[in-house]
């Protein structure tokens, strides 16, 4: 009985000592909506990690807030390997600057996998707007201040921030409208409802690409292969406005060991495979497998560097 009993307490102790894992679907949470290049990834990605895990892995949308309401949901979960979650830049750097009440503690609330990818934003126009290149917009910019309005994937977003430097360093004003991802507020550019967007490259390259929406500068030190015809930011006389997102692997804090190096090996094994590296170029986007030590370097390193940026520019969600 003694031993029986000793037995016991050594299982509840070590359950993923015997747990057959994974016994149901694991979720990796999107904080934008369906539709958009965070999306599209996402669920290249889950195919993938499923297919080297041997088992389903399913994406679920949870949008808003410029992803912090997903990535959220993520730091309250219960760490036992079922959820996952994409975390951008926005909710992991931004945010904590800008935000009053963060929901989670981005450095120590979550339990650090990989990194995933970078990409550059892009600042559009509609096709059929009289913008032709960067020099013509920031002249009527200049000359009506206030009155352009520019859309993002939501306040505290990537391209929130990206924006708001794009201002500070060219002495423009726009008027921000903020939707809960890049498909909603791209839908709404090529509806002419709003004068310009900055989004990351990858959920824009298709519609530059196909005609839709016109490129007028790229937030990375050089042209990409995949949009010669854009020019990058040195070229336009910003290279201060240098700036990328970037996409990690997460899951809730208090991951066990070996679930975390299960997932990573996972997560990076599918990195490296064609369907993966294929769709994240399609998006203009490359792979960065990593590991835990590596995503927190990155986000740390910057956080500093953008903390500076925000706070100088007087970002706030209110």
């Amino acid at each position: 009985m003694k031993k029986l009993l000793l037995s016991c307490l050594f299982l509840l102790q070590f359950p993923f000592a015997w747990a057959a894992y994974p016994e149901k679907p694991i979720v990796i949470v999107v904080p934008f909506p369906a539709g958009g290049p965070a999306d599209a990834m996402g669920r290249s990605l889950a195919h993938a990690m499923g297919l080297k895990l041997g088992a389903l892995v399913l994406v679920e949308n949870k949008a808003g807030a410029g992803g912090l309401l997903g990535v959220s949901y993520v730091a309250s979960a219960s760490p036992d390997g079922y959820t996952l979650g994409m975390a951008g830049t926005g909710a992991m750097v931004y945010a904590p600057y800008i935000t009053k009440k963060m929901p989670f503690d981005p450095i120590n609330g979550l339990t650090y996998l990989t990194t995933l990818v970078r990409t550059p934003n892009v600042l559009v126009v509609n096709v059929n707007s009289p913008y032709k290149n960067l020099a013509d917009l920031l002249t009527k910019a200049k000359a009506q201040p206030g009155v352009l309005t520019y859309a993002s994937a939501g306040i505290a977003s990537s391209a929130h921030v990206v924006a708001e430097l794009f201002q500070k360093l060219t002495g423009v004003k726009f008027i921000h409208v903020p939707y809960k991802g890049a498909a909603p507020a791209l839908q709404d550019l090529m509806g002419g409802h709003v004068d310009l967007m900055i989004g990351e490259v990858s959920g824009l390259v298709g519609q530059i690409k196909a005609g839709t929406i016109r490129g007028l500068a790229l937030s990375d030190s050089q042209r990409l292969q995949a949009l010669k015809e854009v020019p990058s930011a040195p070229e336009v006389g910003l290279p201060a406005w240098v700036a990328d997102g970037a996409y990690g692997l997460v899951a809730p804090a208090g991951l066990p060991a070996d679930l975390t190096k299960r997932l990573l090996d996972a997560a990076n094994d599918a990195l490296q495979t064609q369907e993966v590296i294929s769709k994240f170029s399609e998006l203009t986007s490359l792979t960065q497998p990593g590991n835990p030590t590596q995503y927190k370097a990155l986000v740390q390193s910057e956080q500093a560097r953008w903390s500076t940026v925000i706070k100088a520019a007087g970002i706030t969600d209110e």
